[in-house]
């Protein structure tokens, strides 16, 4: 931020004598100018500084006494005040002096009486460096009404009064009108604004700043930057509206801003919206000092983006051997410092030595685009990089090795998420692999494993789905509402969300229930109605859906549950899976959601909506994050938090630990607690799983025939009793925080 200076006053200074080249006489000579305060006092501190530089401190120390004893004289506070700072700036880390500077300084003050007690407010006493406490003390002298500031909370303001008798200063501000604040605390925080900063504009001269607003945006841009430094446009729009432009306005102002600024070689404006828009000293230029700057990075992201900068700079760089030499080598420098645990920056990384023509494999431990060619590393630098990379980097990958790219996609086609999948399945087709991804596609279909991801791409892929997995209408059915009775977070659940809107699609639900049978597509409604995870509006959509297509199907819409005995297990689940899905929610409603918002006002002022990818991302993205809202409101409705303390234990059920006895004399233990837990490490199993419906309601001797892979295996439930310390333990215990629900699923 561009702040002014507490110059020292003075009027046009008097002739000052020659200094003598005799240090012997510079006793005599100094004494002389003494006379000539305060005029030459500026003069005489300068040559001070001089004296202390060639290691005469102890001298320049007595004549610092004799000016400040002058000064306090001839009440010359000010410059009183410079000359104690001048003294305590050559003796830097002597916390022992530390009272004493306090002392001088209230000397210093001491020729006015209202002025006596600012050195208390300035720090003296605490920790604070001592060059802050006279920068403080210098802005307490300036306290006088009218006098312009501005503060972090409440923006620009008027001095209005100031009480050094009981250490108030009364500002107004344009956002709290009549605002008291100790002396103390504006010495802190207060910052004086230089006479060209725009806000001072706005105070002094605002007929002028609404022309310039109107007529050259782009210059009310760079005074915006000289007053606040450099700025994103995000950060750049809050500085402006509505206080310099208004809200409605923006979109207009921005896009002439833009246009000017663009066509001034002294302003950079940055390929992404979230770097910062700066004022240059110079043109800028891929010169050699540019290259020089280049040369000096010693990061990895900074180095990545000025190879970026360098490729969509294009016929702008000159490339010489000198240039050439230096971005080979910072290339090869962020490569292995990236390496494999960052898979994503090393993957951009060699992309750009190539597309700049620059050879890395000369340098030592620079890794080769083989090191992809790994199945972990290639599903982690797919999660980790941008979207919009994916394709251009399995391209890039495919050009190294064409065979061996193809074989490993296809063996991790099922790990892949939605868009990482969409791009590698494009390169497989265009390949000529179309018969090997059909036979893995086929293979999880019969398998009853094809999982959100695959389903997605099947439905939005209808020749291949036609031509690969024919009449398999009813099962894909099955296995779409079975990935919807899950519950994802993240790119899955994204994905999951997408799948659940072709429930509510007439077209999806005419050609994939018109090949059933009408028991096949009944039992299909069965579901859908009974589908946990399902916000109650899209559930009664997607029914009525079905309903339309198939009216015959409105009966089971009517059928009422039978009238049982006893009452439904309640619906529970643990205080940790309750407060777990609590704490999502409430990141999502005032986290996610009000992020997301500001992100969609940005991206709407970046132009033409139908080519906006930002703002169509955003709004998507908030679509996700109120549909989960709704979710998990639903859900934290319909279940309450247990510790299953107070549960019968004589039979299998909520909040027992069963033990499964094998007829090969192995044995198994699950604890069984609510509809949302689940714990592999402690065998905490739901109550909603078909292990756990399977011996419900048993006792201990019972035979009960427990799901498996052949479709079920006779045992015998050996053991039902209480829960183990453990697992009443991780039932309380406090959950990890929760992710963004716009985060990238982990591979």
């Amino acid at each position: 931020m561009k702040v002014a200076v507490c110059r020292i006053p003075g009027q046009k200074m008097t002739q000052q004598d020659p200094i003598p080249s005799d240090s012997s006489k510079h006793d005599e000579w100094f004494l002389a100018q003494l006379e000539k305060l305060p005029d030459m006092a500026p003069a005489l501190l300068d040559f001070l500084d001089a004296q202390t530089a060639q290691g005469r401190l102890e001298q320049a120390d007595q004549w610092s006494e004799l000016l400040l004893d002058v000064l306090v004289e001839r009440a010359a506070v000010a410059l009183a005040v410079e000359c104690v700072r001048r003294r305590a700036s050559w003796w830097p880390g002597v916390p022992e002096k530390r009272a004493l500077w306090m002392k001088l300084a209230q000397r210093a003050l001491s020729p006015v009486r209202e002025l006596q007690g600012l050195a208390s407010h300035s720090g003296f006493e605490s920790p604070v460096p001592m060059a802050e406490c006279f920068r403080r003390l210098k802005l307490l002298l300036l306290l006088k009404p009218g006098l312009m500031c501005l503060d972090k909370t409440w923006g620009f303001g008027v001095v209005q009064r100031a009480d050094t008798f009981y250490g108030r200063v009364t500002i107004d501000f344009e956002k709290k009108r009549a605002h008291e604040m100790s002396l103390s605390y504006a010495a802190e925080a207060l910052q004086l604004p230089a006479a060209d900063h725009i806000l001072v504009l706005r105070h002094q001269q605002p007929d002028e700043l609404r022309a310039l607003v109107k007529d050259d945006a782009a210059e009310v841009v760079r005074r915006a930057l000289r007053s606040f430094g450099a700025l994103t446009a995000d950060a750049l729009q809050k500085r402006l509206v509505p206080d310099v432009v208004g809200e409605a306005d923006w979109k207009r102002f921005w896009d002439a801003a833009r246009k000017g600024l663009k066509q001034d070689p002294l302003v950079k404006l940055p390929a992404k919206r979230t770097e910062t828009i700066q004022l240059l000293q110079k043109a800028h230029a891929y010169d050699a000092d540019w290259f020089a700057v280049f040369a000096r990075e010693r990061h990895v992201q900074p180095i990545l983006d000025h190879s970026d900068e360098l490729i969509v700079a294009g016929a702008e760089v000159t490339w010489n051997e000198m240039t050439r030499a230096a971005a080979a080598e910072r290339l090869a420098f962020a490569a292995k410092g990236a390496g494999p645990r960052h898979p994503a920056q090393l993957a951009r990384l060699l992309i750009n030595a190539d597309a700049l023509g620059l050879t890395l494999t000369a340098q030592a431990h620079v890794p080769t685009p083989d090191v992809f060619l790994n199945a972990k590393l290639l599903i982690a630098t797919l999660h980790d990089l941008p979207v919009r990379l994916a394709a251009p980097f399995l391209d890039w990958l495919a050009t190294k090795d064409a065979a061996r790219t193809a074989e490993l996609l296809l063996s991790v086609l099922p790990q892949l998420e939605l868009s990482a999948l969409t791009e590698a399945m494009e390169l497989l087709l265009k390949s000529d692999h179309s018969a090997t991804a059909a036979q893995t596609f086929r293979a999880s279909i019969a398998m009853q494993k094809a999982e959100v991801e695959f389903l997605l791409w099947l439905f939005r892929h209808l020749e291949q789905l036609n031509a690969w997995v024919p009449d398999t209408w009813p099962v894909l059915a099955g296995l779409v509402l079975t990935e919807l009775e899950k519950d994802y977070m993240g790119e899955r659940l994204r994905a999951q969300n997408q799948l659940r809107e072709l429930v509510e699609d007439e077209a999806w639900v005419r050609t994939t229930l018109s090949p059933m049978s009408d028991v096949q597509r009944r039992d299909f409604l069965e579901r859908v109605k009974k589908a946990p995870n399902w916000a109650e509006l899209d559930r009664r959509s997607a029914m009525g859906c079905i309903v339309r297509m198939f009216p015959d199907l409105a009966g089971v819409l009517a059928n009422k549950p039978e009238a049982v005995a006893a009452p439904a297990r309640p619906a529970v689940t643990a205080r940790r899976s309750y407060r777990a899905r609590q704490l999502q929610f409430e990141k999502i409603t005032n986290v996610e959601i009000p992020r997301i918002a500001r992100e969609i006002g940005v991206a709407r002022a970046h132009g033409d909506l139908r080519e906006n990818f930002e703002f169509k991302a955003a709004k998507e993205m908030q679509s996700v994050l109120v549909r989960r809202q709704a979710e998990l409101e639903e859900m934290l409705s319909r279940i309450q938090p247990s510790d299953f303390r107070d549960l019968p234990r004589d039979r299998a059920g909520l909040g027992t630990c069963i033990a499964l006895l094998y007829a090969d004399g192995h044995r198994e233990t699950y604890n069984i607690l609510g509809e949302w837990d689940r714990e592999e490490s402690l065998n905490i199993i739901s109550c909603n799983s078909q292990l756990a419906l399977a011996v419900e309601g048993k006792r201990a001797g019972e035979a009960v025939r427990v799901p498996a892979n052949d479709g079920g295996t006779e045992c015998q439930l050996a053991e039902v009793g209480d829960l183990p310390p453990a697992v009443q333990a991780w039932i309380v215990s406090e959950p990890p925080p929760p992710e963004d629900v716009g985060a990238e699923r982990t591979a």
